[in-house]
Formats: C-alpha cells, sequence, structure tokens
C-alpha cells in the first residue's frame, strides 16, 4: 500500500492562518481566496511569504487536490 501526501483545502487553510492570513476553519475556497487576496492588498508585505508557500507546494512532487492546486495557481500570480 502506498502513502500518498495530499494537500487539501484544510492544508491549504492551515498555511494560510499561520502567515496570518484572515481566514475561518470552516470557509469554502472561494471565501477562502477572496479574503486572501483583500488581505494581500491590504498588507501587501505578505505577498511575498504567500507566492512562496504557493511555489514551494508546486515544485515538491506531492499531490494537490484540483481545486486546491487552482486557487494556489492563483495566489502565486
Amino acid at each position: 500500500m502506498m502513502i500518498v501526501d495530499l494537500i487539501d483545502d484544510i492544508d491549504l487553510k492551515e498555511k494560510l492562518l499561520a502567515l496570518g492570513a484572515p481566514i475561518h476553519a470552516m470557509e469554502s475556497l472561494n471565501d477562502i481566496e477572496v479574503a486572501t487576496l483583500a488581505w494581500l492588498q491590504s498588507a501587501p508585505e505578505h505577498k511575498d511569504a504567500v507566492r512562496s508557500l504557493c511555489a514551494e507546494w508546486q515544485q515538491e512532487q506531492t499531490t494537490i487536490l484540483p481545486d486546491v492546486l487552482e486557487l494556489i495557481q492563483r495566489l502565486s500570480e
């Protein structure tokens, strides 16, 4: 049996919360995107940390749920 690292919305929420994003654990991915983008506009000093997180996940050999991957790609722009 092979165990695969899987990045899902819970992982994304935890990482964004650790960076200080004003999101809540029960929010949808759409709500997280809106809140995170608004936060990055009002606090642009956090953009590099979010982009770094997104780039790290995209470069690793981990499996990312498609919806989460799309959001990560949008946040890294």
